[in-house]
């Protein structure tokens, strides 16, 4: 029996997000041969406490998540130090970049490297973001490297100057398990998660203002956080203020968003991975993906590629999906036979191994 140890960071902080998913999703699919502790008292991470239906406590009385989870963090802190200094583990795999632990761990620990977007692209976050920084210092003393994309793994190699043998690429595993909503909302575009930075969100709107201007029915709608006024107010400089939609959509309401969308599009500069690469596909929605960084790896053939600063390759990217029920059925079709390379069975198998080979 080896007893794997994974802390709080992440779950304290995040609600929804791509990294807790990806922890819930490996941590409650371990086999039987293997112990597992999550070192924390409180969250409200969905994938934990609703997928997998686990217990945690909360501070009800408390509306401003934003306030909670810097007190769920601090009382878990306590907890994950106490736990991996009482040293009952085989393996300590943390859930974020904090090296706190650093000083209290006797056992090996294995990092996994999600992305190296602080890395490739600094000027976009704030002087005082260090993530790049602590990531670095987990990357070289890590007994080894969860990397979950080959490209991933290239960066850093080339970004850190790490030995690519201390580098394991696992692949994200996706299993859909609540079935989608009803909700339609006629013809659109959609668009998912954040829209700041090397999202690219605006260099998109911009390209494809054409399109909405021609067809003054089509939409784009955003899941995510609420348009921000500087958002509203590039809306109405375009004159399409109304052909915008911001939905914070639940995963059955996200499900029915892709299954009904004429296109999703991710025209993001950089990915690690792309969680919803895997969402579309699972959900027969056509994808246009930006020709960057892991995209071609995880999409393969099953996407329609743009350049992500050209707006005129966006558009005409666009255009050849919606108009072309074709193209879009190919697509479809593809997508759905990808979808089977990324199982969350392999997923944990494939770091099970790393775990026993620590």
């Amino acid at each position: 029996m080896i007893k794997i140890l994974y802390d709080h960071q992440m779950f304290s902080m995040q609600k929804f997000g791509g990294v807790t998913r990806y922890f819930a999703d490996l941590i409650f699919n371990l086999p039987q041969d293997f112990e597992k502790e999550v070192a924390m008292q409180y969250s409200e991470n969905h994938y934990i406490t609703k997928t997998y239906n686990q217990t945690f406590k909360t501070i009800p009385s408390l509306q401003n998540f934003r306030i909670k989870r810097r007190l769920y963090y601090f009382f878990n802190h306590q907890i994950s130090k106490k736990t991996i200094k009482e040293n009952q583990f085989d393996v300590f795999h943390p859930t974020y970049y904090n090296p706190y632990f650093l000083k209290y761990i006797q056992k090996p620990f294995v990092i996994t490297v999600h992305d190296m977007i602080h890395e490739r692209f600094p000027d976009f976050f704030p002087a005082y973001e260090n993530t790049a920084k602590i990531k670095k210092i987990l990357i070289n003393k890590a007994n080894h490297i969860i990397a979950v994309s080959q490209n991933t793994k290239k960066d850093i190699v080339e970004l850190l100057n790490i030995n690519p043998d201390k580098i394991t690429v696992v692949y994200h595993g996706y299993n859909q398990q609540i079935k989608a909503s009803n909700a339609l909302y006629g013809n659109y575009i959609l668009f998912v998660g954040e829209r700041k930075s090397y999202k690219n969100f605006y260099l998109f709107l911009e390209a494809i203002v054409p399109l909405l201007h021609a067809n003054k029915t089509l939409k784009v709608i955003c899941t995510g956080k609420a348009f921000t006024s500087e958002e509203i107010h590039l809306f109405q400089k375009y004159s399409i203020f109304s052909q915008l939609i911001a939905i914070q959509a639940n995963d059955s309401m996200l499900y029915s968003l892709y299954q009904n969308a004429l296109v999703f599009v991710f025209p993001s500069l950089y990915e690690g991975f792309g969680i919803p690469i895997l969402e579309a596909f699972a959900n027969n929605c056509p994808v246009c993906l930006s020709n960057t960084s892991c995209f071609p790896e995880i999409a393969q053939d099953a996407a329609q590629y743009f350049d992500p600063t050209d707006k005129i390759s966006i558009l005409d990217s666009i255009q050849k999906v919606i108009s072309n029920k074709e193209k879009r059925n190919d697509l479809i079709s593809k997508g759905k036979e990808k979808i089977k390379y990324f199982s969350i069975n392999e997923m944990v198998s494939n770091t099970c191994k790393i775990y026993q080979q620590l």
